[in-house]
């Protein structure tokens, strides 16, 4: 029964993203995508303390610390003895890294230039690596946490606005669209809830 629903999720999440996809393709979403992206950015920018903590969320979504994480909480959860769990975490951060590159390619968006970026970046926008990336990693981490015991309540609010600030923080340093993030967090959530599925619940 979980997994019918973890994958009707992430069915959901994908055909939100494909729709965010086929509108940018469209130019729908230019006007939407430059109102939201200076109404954080300038504001936030203005106020000068939040960049570094945008900048370091920003650096925690990347793949040198990302991958790392990543890898190290696989190899504690397998020698903690839930090895699904562990080959949960390396097949949603493995796949999302490749799938995401795919999806930039197919795509082919540019980055915004509206505000000066206060990140270095080379390449294309859609979706967000960081946004998409950072959701199936850190989500699929929390939720092999909660599956081996801890505290749903405790786990889940800071995955989830640890993955909300990544994203929003791709956006006020002005490297990505809003509907990049959007987007990338629906592929990457979508991925790691395919990954929770096939897992499966973990055994008395």
């Amino acid at each position: 029964m979980h997994q019918r629903r973890y994958f009707l999720f992430a069915l959901l999440l994908w055909l939100v993203a494909a729709v965010i996809g086929f509108a940018v393709e469209a130019g729908w979403l230019r006007g939407f995508d430059a109102a939201v992206l200076l109404a954080l950015a300038i504001p936030t920018r203005a106020a000068g303390w939040p960049v570094p903590v945008l900048l370091l969320a920003t650096t925690i979504g990347a793949a040198i610390v990302r991958l790392p994480v990543a890898a190290a909480c696989a190899a504690a959860i397998g020698w903690a003895g839930d090895r699904r769990g562990a080959a949960m975490i390396a097949a949603s951060t493995i796949g999302i890294l490749i799938g995401n590159a795919g999806l930039k390619l197919i795509v082919g968006r540019a980055r915004p230039e509206l505000l000066p970026h206060l990140a270095v970046e080379t390449s294309l926008s859609f979706p967000s690596g960081h946004a998409s990336n950072a959701a199936a990693v850190y989500l699929a981490v929390g939720w092999v946490l909660v599956r081996d015991g801890a505290r749903a309540a405790i786990v889940w609010p800071w995955m989830i606005a640890l993955v909300a600030t990544i994203g929003v923080s791709r956006v006020v340093l002005g490297v990505h669209w809003p509907t990049d993030v959007i987007a990338g967090w629906c592929v990457g959530a979508g991925w790691m809830l395919v990954c929770a599925g096939l897992c499966g619940e973990r055994r008395p």
